[in-house]
């Protein structure tokens, strides 16, 4: 017998990126000698920046993998480059620096795109994938953004309630499954290693405020401020649902987005809504005017 279930209780099974149409993929090393698995699909690079357009990074949440970004890839290949990576220990990636702190991974996601000569991108990002575009905002790699959609962060770890989401059904489904994923790209390694080493700063970081963010060249004011979107889900119950709501204070002028009928998990539980709102941030521009000039 069937029956309907809401769209933020879904868990669909992960995607899987199509490697067969990357344009090109593997291994990068920073500067810092920090190693990225990365792939770029859809329109050729050179292309791209020739045409003096932005390249969009896609970043995954914590403890998964650029696989989990499949459809978005798919949806915006044909029309933009898309660049996406594992982070560091995830998926692809080798597990390089187990000290980690958020001001480093800003740093080394920099890095990448100097390697790939890219000046700019525009990223969209979930969970982990979004606390390194904060992280980049935070620490003085905001010109390595044009534009932002970030969907679910946290400002400050110390209000975070672990104990109480991993009481929710879907984070143990989730750890399980991609703990299976890991363990299939990561042979004769560590589980436990490679987690301890990501809990040891999700539990001593990020501690955010606006005063981390007054750097960040505000829009409406600085031809080279980013487009920031902070975004969530009305039914993410993996953060806390007040963070946000001060988020969205940390940036001048930036844009605040509570998706309807969304959870943690809405870019594969309701790809064609997520991709609706991704079109809308994609085409949010500033307006020439020359109205209080008139004025």
């Amino acid at each position: 017998m069937s029956q309907d279930i809401v769209p933020w209780e879904v868990f669909p099974p992960t995607p899987k990126l199509d490697l067969s149409r990357a344009e090109q993929q593997g291994l990068v090393t920073t500067k810092r000698g920090i190693r990225f698995w990365h792939a770029i699909f859809g329109i050729p690079l050179e292309k791209t920046l020739r045409a003096g357009r932005v390249p969009i990074l896609l970043m995954h949440g914590g403890v998964s993998s650029s696989d989990w970004n499949a459809l978005q890839v798919e949806y915006l290949a044909p029309n933009h480059t898309v660049i996406v990576l594992d982070l560091p220990g995830h998926g692809r990636s080798p597990f390089d620096d187990r000290e980690l702190s958020y001001e480093k991974l800003a740093r080394d996601v920099a890095g990448v795109l100097d390697v790939l000569k890219v000046p700019k991108v525009a990223i969209i990002s979930w969970s982990e994938g979004t606390m390194l575009a904060w992280s980049m905002l935070a620490y003085d790699q905001h010109h390595r953004i044009d534009r932002a959609f970030c969907y679910s962060a946290l400002d400050d770890y110390r209000k975070a309630d672990a104990e109480q989401v991993m009481q929710i059904w879907m984070v143990g489904e989730y750890f399980a499954r991609t703990r299976r994923e890991w363990e299939d790209t990561h042979p004769g390694q560590k589980w436990d290693d490679f987690l301890g080493a990501w809990m040891t700063m999700w539990t001593r970081e990020p501690i955010w405020t606006a005063e981390t963010f007054k750097h960040v060249p505000v829009r409406g004011e600085s031809k080279d401020a980013p487009i920031v979107w902070i975004v969530t889900g009305d039914h993410d119950e993996w953060i806390p649902p007040e963070t946000h709501d001060r988020m969205a204070k940390f940036i001048p002028n930036s844009s605040y987005l509570k998706m309807p009928s969304a959870g943690h998990l809405t870019f594969i539980q309701n790809p064609g809504m997520y991709h609706r709102m991704i079109d809308c941030f994609l085409e949010d521009t500033n307006v020439v005017s020359t109205l209080k000039a008139s004025l």
